[in-house]
């Protein structure tokens, strides 16, 4: 984990222009601890970007820096050089900078000396040194990427406008949800013109991703790293080869989701197997909302880390492939989402088993899907809140006929029905799709689904071309014209989207589970068919 933060803030360092550094770097004195900061850069610098005051072994010490952007090379080099002789000589400078104290030189650089400079660097200390003279400090960009992974968000300092803030402050208080966190995200998306802003939304993800950890809310660190993959793809879709940056912070999303998915799988136990320890050791208040939702979350979470793995090579993914088999086996609130925000949450799961040949528990967790939907829409005659529904809407569906005081009207719309009618048909169970369409006819749950073209806006909510069609019409019987297609958004689903042609279809899924409200069919067909 710390390498990938090293190597997030190693590769922002890159994008920094000299002066976008300076609120970075005032930040970082301060944790590290320094007083008495003043930026000096200027017409009248004298060498020096900023002065401060600080501890050198237990002694208190006047400090004086240089700032450079990018690597030093040889040429450079020589033109700095008498900078750093006015850094550690000239004594004119800030009114703060006491004369009478010892004095640090240290010249920064969110880069490296490179070709003949660090020979040429070497010779003149020694020559300083030689000669008694005070000699000079070197920050470079390892000395700088080390300090700064301690505390991530000094990378931000200057930048931020306030924005991660105010989510942090939402965190802390714990009133935060994916929702907002997936609006706060969209700040993250940009152009291939500026994809090196990519970089900011990496340490970003970075810091909202820990606080969110410390509040043990493990789950939402999972989503916001996911919001960065997502962020990756819509700001550099359909390059060509593919954007640099773009792959980099999308494998840095994923990295991140590994992290936290893992501490969260090592947490699964066999005790958790059993529903009531499961809702008494996470404190599940009102646990006929709350039970069903944490299932819907641990599964889906499982589910993609299972695929990373098993896309990876790595045997790990068949050992939560067993214990997802056992944990949807024992827990009818896995195959009881409460609206159709979880209907994404059964995808991963369902094409992890499948695709590690454990079809038999697939086809026995759809059937309860299918037999929950059904018994809701027809015993509450109110059907389920959408996808982008918040807990309060989620809960007014799930009880809403029962009580005077609450007004929901009857939604017919229904994305789950979606969702479990196009796995079925990708999975290619014939009979269990006629069941499961007859079902959901006979409740009138009309399937629902969002198509988007291979563009950005696959990316996006709420685009400007838009297709939304609240009223599937599927094959009466399975009769699959092409394969597996048994309806007409089967058809009209491209089939060679941009992040498959570029061997990315898990980044697709991940997609999925950021925007709750849309799904991509031949990356579930990749990913079943393909080694």
């Amino acid at each position: 984990m710390s390498s990938m933060i090293e190597d997030v803030i190693g590769n922002y360092l890159d994008t920094l222009q000299e002066r976008e550094f300076d609120a970075p770097f005032m930040a970082l004195l301060r944790a590290r601890g320094f007083w008495d900061i003043h930026f000096t850069h200027g017409s009248a610098e004298f060498g020096k970007d900023f002065v401060a005051k600080g501890m050198d072994n237990s002694e208190v010490c006047q400090f004086a820096f240089q700032l450079k952007a990018g690597d030093v090379p040889s040429g450079a080099w020589r033109e700095i050089r008498t900078q750093v002789d006015l850094l550690r000589d000239n004594d004119i400078s800030h009114p703060a900078f006491d004369l009478n104290l010892p004095r640090r030189a240290i010249l920064v650089t969110t880069g490296r000396l490179t070709g003949n400079a660090p020979v040429e660097a070497q010779n003149y200390r020694q020559r300083l040194q030689q000669r008694g003279d005070l000699l000079f400090e070197l920050w470079d960009k390892q000395t700088l990427v080390e300090r700064l992974s301690h505390s991530p968000e000094i990378g931000l300092s200057g930048k931020t406008e306030g924005e991660i803030y105010r989510l942090i402050g939402k965190i802390e208080s714990d009133d935060i949800c994916d929702y907002e966190i997936e609006k706060f995200s969209r700040r993250w998306i940009g152009s291939l013109e500026t994809a090196e802003q990519l970089w900011k939304a990496a340490i970003e993800t970075a810091i909202i991703a820990a606080r969110l950890r410390s509040r043990e809310r493990i789950d939402l660190s999972c989503y916001t790293s996911l919001c960065l993959v997502r962020a990756a793809w819509a700001s550099t879709n359909a390059s060509a080869p593919p954007n640099a940056i773009g792959l980099s912070v999308a494998e840095a999303g994923k990295t991140l989701f590994t992290y936290y998915a893992t501490s969260i799988w090592q947490e699964c136990s066999d005790e958790d197997l059993d529903p009531l320890e499961f809702i008494q050791s996470r404190n599940l208040g009102a646990s006929f909302l709350t039970y069903p939702v944490c299932c819907s979350k641990l599964i889906e979470v499982l589910g993609f880390l299972g695929l990373l793995h098993i896309y990876a090579g790595q045997e790990e993914g068949e050992k939560i492939a067993d214990y997802l088999v056992k944990f949807l086996e024992r827990h009818s609130g896995a195959a009881h989402p409460v609206s159709d925000r979880w209907a994404v949450s059964l995808i991963p799961p369902v094409l992890l088993l499948a695709k590690t040949g454990r079809s038999p528990v697939v086809r026995k967790f759809l059937e309860h899907v299918v037999r929950w939907v059904c018994d809701h829409y027809e015993s509450t005659m109110m059907g389920l809140a959408s996808s982008h529904s918040k807990p309060e809407e989620e809960v007014d569906y799930l009880l809403g006929s029962p009580f005077e005081h609450i007004a929901v009207v009857r939604r017919n719309e229904s994305y789950l029905s979606t969702v479990v009618l196009d796995l079925i048909s990708v999975l290619e169970m014939g009979d269990l799709f006629d069941v499961a369409r007859n079902d959901f006819l006979a409740v009138d749950a009309c399937s629902s689904v969002i198509e988007t073209d291979d563009s950005e806006n696959q990316y996006l909510l709420n685009p400007t071309n838009l297709n939304y069609i609240a009223n599937i019409e599927y094959l009466e019987t399975w009769q699959p014209t092409d394969n597996w297609k048994v309806a007409s958004h089967h058809f009209r689903a491209p089939e060679s989207l941009y992040l498959l042609r570029i061997n990315r279809v898990l980044d697709i899924l991940a997609v999925s589970c950021v925007l709750r409200d849309r799904h991509f069919l031949s990356a579930h067909r990749s990913i079943l068919n393909n080694a």
